[in-house]
């Protein structure tokens, strides 16, 4: 009975012992400043609102009654590939005219009066293809109360070719390399909305369709 009660007591204080040496885990910025393990998982919480957090424990130091870790937490934030646009809202485009895909040259006021949607796309572009049924679905539901303007560096012969074998129901305009570096673009597709009075007003890359396939957007709807 003595030996049983000897031994319990034992485990009872090797068992006390062990919760006495356990270590709690802190985390060491560069600048110096200590958090606690809480406390850091809110810091990594709070930057991810950013973008994706990277994270690199660069040391570890243990001591008698914690655990330092040194770490180096990063944010790699997205960037909008369309953010060069964005000093365009609110005015006019930086060209007038544009060649059609006759070899005419066209006065973009002719289409004010009536909101605009033009596509910016080119033909070896997988995104653009991707998304012509929903361009052209657009149309066939917004065509009476919106100018629907396609326009590519690509020269007549190549879109007259592509034409012949895939549906793309906008009025095309051609050659159109100057004019497109005046936006200081270089992301496709891009779409830009223009109100009645040809001031931009909203762009997007690729137009989606809703869960149900329906196409509606919402940035045709605000101009109407």
């Amino acid at each position: 009975m003595k030996t049983t009660t000897i031994l319990i007591l034992m485990c009872l204080l090797i068992f006390s012992c062990k919760e006495k040496t356990k270590k709690e885990t802190y985390f060491q910025a560069e600048n110096g400043k200590i958090f606690t393990l809480k406390e850091y998982e809110d810091i990594k919480i709070k930057m991810s609102e950013r973008g994706d957090v990277q994270e690199e424990i660069l040391s570890v130091v243990e001591r008698n009654d914690s655990i330092i870790k040194l770490f180096n937490t990063t944010v790699k934030e997205e960037v909008n590939p369309y953010s060069h646009i964005e000093p365009f809202i609110g005015k006019k485009l930086p060209f007038s005219e544009l060649t059609s895909i006759n070899g005419e040259k066209i006065d973009l006021s002719t289409f004010n009066g009536k909101p605009t949607l033009i596509n910016f796309w080119f033909i070896n572009c997988p995104p653009c293809i991707e998304e012509l049924p929903t361009l052209n679905k657009l149309k066939e539901k917004y065509e009476r109360n919106v100018n629907f303007i396609a326009v590519t560096f690509e020269p007549k012969e190549k879109v007259v070719d592509f034409l012949a074998r895939k549906s793309f129901n906008y009025t095309h305009f051609v050659n159109a390399k100057n004019e497109i570096d005046l936006l200081n673009n270089q992301t496709y597709p891009l779409n830009i909305y223009l109100d009645k009075n040809g001031i931009i007003t909203s762009f997007s890359g690729m137009i989606p369709t809703d869960n149900k396939n329906e196409v509606f957007d919402i940035e045709l709807e605000k101009l109407l």
